[in-house]
């Protein structure tokens, strides 16, 4: 898993995004972490190994213009700085979008190897993958020449191919999830739309507020803004877009799986275990409350359980209950820690 955030409004988006990727990184994330934003039709990117204080120190995502903006931060699995997100795509050395996403492959694991084969495909096509390293990983994108791609830049060749093809960002995007399916969220950015967020979510948590001067996207809502309205959660298997003062969404044609869908009768279930645990004195993160509460949905072929778990723990902080520790974790190389964040309840 990952934490992402996006902002698109009249305010500078870098500052915004920084602060509300600290917020949610040792949820699930902490050990890679980039930010893109786009001014003036060109996409603006600085990403590293670390967490979000070692971007602030080593490159200039702090300064980097322009009012809408992406931002990621992950999970330890492999590969150093080009396997942190965003991940970009274009031609001729120009970057024309920028995406990110949070999950993993999950229930569409069996179809690991017809992957393989599509990102294959797409380098033998002239799109390029910049974060193939020879490296042990299982689960991503192995070539032909011994190379791993990581899945989200191949999703990002994806979707750059579906506009090459005369595709909206929006339909590139849906397309590209239910080729290459995954239990995930992403964000894009598009040069050729300076206004806006583009969204695809088929299972894993992505949320929106909205503010006087924009709105907010992210997988925790407990990173949003005090200035933030009530977060809505963006609805599965869709896609979409945010502006500063609209958002669209649209169901996929043909969803790729079924999620379990999110009623009161499974949120008052999740809420009493959820409490229960928090209760315990001990602390638990956020992948452990998450597994508590998969049993309370009815059968699918993938659950939102983060996202239930993120409401959860927004209601908690609403309240003035909820707990959080940080502790400092290896990083991914040995120079490096990660944060980690450990929840309870008062």
């Amino acid at each position: 898993m990952c934490n992402i955030a996006g902002y698109v409004g009249t305010e500078a988006a870098a500052p915004i995004l920084l602060e509300m990727l600290r917020a949610q990184e040792g949820y699930a994330g902490g050990y890679y972490t980039g930010i893109a934003t786009l001014h003036e039709g060109k996409i603006y990117c600085a990403k590293l190994t670390g967490d979000v204080q070692r971007l602030i120190d080593q490159t200039d995502a702090a300064s980097l213009p322009g009012t809408v903006g992406i931002i990621h931060s992950r999970s330890r699995s492999g590969g150093g700085d080009e396997w942190a997100h965003p991940f970009l795509g274009g031609h001729g050395g120009e970057a024309r979008i920028a995406y990110v996403a949070n999950g993993s492959i999950g229930c569409f694991k069996p179809r690991a190897e017809e992957f393989n084969g599509t990102a294959q495909k797409l380098l033998d096509g002239g799109y390029e993958l910049p974060s193939r390293v020879k490296i042990e990983a299982k689960n991503y994108n192995h070539l032909r020449d011994g190379t791993v791609a990581h899945m989200s830049d191949v999703m990002c060749q994806m979707i750059l191919r579906n506009t090459d093809r005369g595709m909206a960002e929006a339909q590139a995007m849906e397309r590209a999830f239910c080729e290459m399916p995954s239990e995930i969220v992403g964000l894009l950015l598009s040069a050729a739309h300076p206004d806006r967020v583009f969204w695809s979510r088929i299972n894993m948590p992505m949320f929106v507020s909205s503010a006087a001067h924009g709105q907010y996207l992210a997988s925790a809502p407990t990173a949003f803004p005090q200035d933030g309205k009530s977060p809505q959660l963006l609805p599965p298997c869709s896609s979409g877009y945010v502006t500063a003062y609209d958002r669209r969404s649209t169901p996929y044609e043909r969803p790729p799986a079924a999620v379990a869908p999110i009623d009161d009768t499974l949120r008052a279930a999740a809420r009493e275990s959820v409490e229960t645990m928090l209760s315990d004195g001990e602390g638990h993160t956020l992948s452990e409350l998450a597994g508590s509460i998969k049993p309370h949905f009815a059968s699918a072929d993938c659950v939102p359980s983060a996202a239930v778990v993120y409401e959860l723990l927004y209601f908690l902080k609403k309240q003035g209950r909820l707990r959080e520790e940080i502790r400092r974790l290896p990083g991914a190389f040995a120079h490096l820690d990660a944060p980690k964040t450990y929840f309870r309840v008062t």
